[in-house]
């Protein structure tokens, strides 16, 4: 019995070390964790691109000029419908804002 007391003051007595290396294991395993995450986001991201340059190396110049074109037509008409002030100092967005709040 003596033995297990004197075991139960020395775990105590070196509670601050413990605590201690509890820590720094923690924090070791920590690191480990969040370096394995970045391995694994950078080769799905390296994964990720080549995939994306063979899908766009595959399309032909047609495609990829309707899709330019379209891209800006959709461009213009956002920024003449919320882009602009009016000329009688209307700001559409903040007319379209207003009609949600009830104020017909």
């Amino acid at each position: 019995m003596a033995d297990n007391h004197s075991g139960q003051t020395g775990g105590s007595s070196r509670g601050g070390a413990g605590l201690a290396d509890q820590a720094r294991d923690t924090l070791q395993s920590a690191t480990n964790r969040v370096s394995d995450a970045w391995d694994d986001a950078s080769r799905s991201g390296s994964r990720y691109y080549r995939q994306g340059t063979r899908a766009i190396g595959n399309v032909d110049s047609g495609t990829m000029t309707g899709w330019l074109v379209a891209g800006a037509i959709g461009l213009g008409l956002g920024w003449l419908a919320f882009g602009q002030r009016s000329y009688s100092g209307d700001y559409i967005p903040r007319r379209m804002s207003r009609s949600g709040d009830g104020d017909y």
